[in-house]
């Protein structure tokens, strides 16, 4: 499997361990067990894609509705009735060798000790596992906000995708991260959804079902007081990256001009801008240079997604003109290249004229601005043809 990585500046913000469950129907009487011992019932979960009751201006609203965002369950355990107690521990499901505090004969109050984030990876690992993945639970794959009905009581893994992600590779990434106090960098499994503009990320998330209420610290835990809650929902804290797309400027020279038998290069400039409503998002200056006639382009990458760009070609070599004039417009497609044409033809002028590339790369290393040029100047500060890749 190839891996697919999203690398992220700040704290991923997405919920982690036990999800925070809202009630929907409880059910007063203590807890019963069936002829085996598991907690008689059935339960339901609703899971939407971010808090519903989000303020407008924090809300990714109708383009996180457009990533189709859909929800997998993975049975961990099983909810075990613990004899003489209000509460339940763990029966692990076939597959998942975890370290999971409430499994056994322990009560279910040590389950605040738990590092929920950590056993949230460790099921992913096994659930998402890209040689042999898991099987979703009855009721998966429905849209996020859908009630997932007669769920057997227990631990569930929650995995989040999009609904026209259906191959592990395609869904299934991982998180590099530093952490803002000790720096130290951590990858993490996550599942994301795409709409035409955005990436969403997700943590994989545990949740026990039944539950209880939060206590006044915003604490869940089965041994909280108060009503089991056995229809629940919970809301995904998604991460929002920015997705790209690329530019090809093709050219194509019909006639190419020569003084006395020599070729002299012709340098065509274009100037690209690119906007998302009102927003400028990129602007570049790009050149393309002959040496004979024929056809040349260049791709210009990390363009925003949805952006629509403006290219004019501000320059048409001393001697050349547009066959058909004007600007170019295109829509940049996520991971797509997009392309615009122009076509020159020989003005019939015979002029002598070339073209220098100027571009300034900004060292991370050394906080300083360098000046490479395209062909190379000999000037002062002048570092020469630009490193690849820039």
């Amino acid at each position: 499997m190839k891996k697919r990585w999203i690398y992220l500046v700040t704290a991923l913000s997405l919920a982690v361990g036990m999800c925070i469950a809202d009630p929907m129907a409880g059910i007063a009487a203590s807890l019963e067990a069936d002829a085996d011992g598991f907690v008689s019932g059935s339960c339901s979960l609703i899971v939407h894609p971010e808090d519903p009751h989000k303020e407008e201006a924090d809300s990714f609203g109708e383009d996180l509705a457009k990533a189709g965002v859909v929800v997998d369950l993975y049975q961990v355990a099983r909810a075990v009735k613990t004899p003489g107690y209000d509460t339940y521990h763990y029966e692990l499901t076939d597959g998942y060798d975890l370290n999971l505090p409430g499994s056994g004969d322990q009560e279910a109050g040590q389950l605040l000790t738990a590092n929920w984030e950590q056993l949230a990876q460790e099921a992913a690992a096994i659930a998402l596992n890209p040689n042999a993945p898991a099987v979703a639970v009855n009721g998966s794959g429905e849209p996020a906000g859908a009630k997932i009905s007669e769920l057997n009581p227990g631990l569930y893994l929650l995995v989040a995708r999009g609904s026209s992600l259906t191959e592990l590779d395609d869904y299934r990434v991982e998180i590099k991260q530093k952490d803002p106090q000790t720096q130290e960098e951590t990858a993490r499994i996550a599942t994301i959804a795409e709409s035409d503009q955005y990436t969403y990320a997700f943590l994989p998330q545990l949740v026990s079902l039944p539950t209880k209420p939060a206590d006044a610290n915003g604490v869940i835990n089965t041994a909280n007081p108060g009503e089991w809650i056995f229809d629940a929902s919970v809301n995904l804290k998604p991460e929002r990256l920015d997705r790209y797309g690329s530019l090809e400027i093709i050219k194509t020279l019909t006639e190419y001009e020569t003084m006395g038998g020599t070729q002299e290069a012709a340098t065509f400039v274009f100037e690209v801008t690119g906007r998302l409503g009102d927003n400028i998002v990129y602007s570049n200056v790009e050149s393309i240079t002959f040496t004979a006639a024929g056809r040349e382009s260049v791709i210009l990458d990390h363009i925003p997604a949805m952006a629509q760009v403006t290219v004019t070609e501000v320059y048409s070599g001393s001697s050349y003109e547009l066959t058909v004039p004007g600007d170019r417009t295109a829509a940049i497609a996520a991971d797509d290249v997009v392309s615009v044409e122009f076509e020159n033809e020989y003005d019939g002028r015979r002029t002598n004229g070339h073209g220098i590339k100027n571009q300034f790369v900004y060292d991370e290393d050394t906080g300083a601005w360098n000046w490479y040029s395209s062909p190379a100047q000999n000037a002062a500060g002048n570092q020469g043809e630009p490193p690849a890749g820039n």
